[in-house]
């Protein structure tokens, strides 16, 4: 687990129109890639931030693109009932600001659930939706969504990221 200090080591920003946070919900820019790779692949989009789901997800195409370690299967529950859905191990990456404003790059190895099409499936709305971060990513975060102005932030305390299951 990690948690928020006192003052926050990590704050990321993303700035959008109240249109597409209504119709979309409140993205972050991210990537993908194996925690364990050297050579740099990843795979960038954009991330929803999701108070209604509990863990996070990764697109299953980004998932088998990275050649993810599969860490088994996970039974899920959502709006379209139940199912069981693949269980990968992934490095995360958010661009941030750090406490004196400088940029830099939260990371943290998550244990992500593999959602079919979930990117084809938010293309009809213009974007490239690569993974959701659910309740488990944000129970050590600050997170703020101004719906008038489109404004998301989310902070993240100086501990890193662990146990996201």
């Amino acid at each position: 687990m990690f948690e928020l200090t006192g003052i926050p080591r990590y704050r990321i920003v993303a700035q959008a129109t109240t249109q597409r946070v209504e119709q979309v919900g409140p993205l972050i820019s991210g990537s993908w890639s194996r925690h364990d790779d050297e050579l740099g692949r990843e795979a960038r989009g954009e991330l929803l931030i999701d108070t209604g789901a509990y863990g996070a997800m990764i697109d299953l195409e980004v998932a088998e693109l990275l050649q993810l370690p599969l860490q088994g299967s996970r039974e899920v529950h959502g709006i379209h009932g139940y199912g069981r859905l693949q269980q990968f191990s992934a490095r995360i990456s958010l661009p941030a600001l750090d406490d004196d404003g400088s940029r830099t790059v939260f990371t943290a190895v998550v244990e992500c659930v593999a959602v079919p099409s979930l990117s084809a499936k938010n293309r009809e709305h213009g974007v490239e939706v690569i993974g959701i971060l659910g309740r488990m990513f944000l129970r050590g975060a600050r997170l703020t969504i101004d719906g008038l102005s489109g404004r998301v932030e989310l902070e993240i305390g100086g501990n890193g990221a662990s146990d996201q299951r």
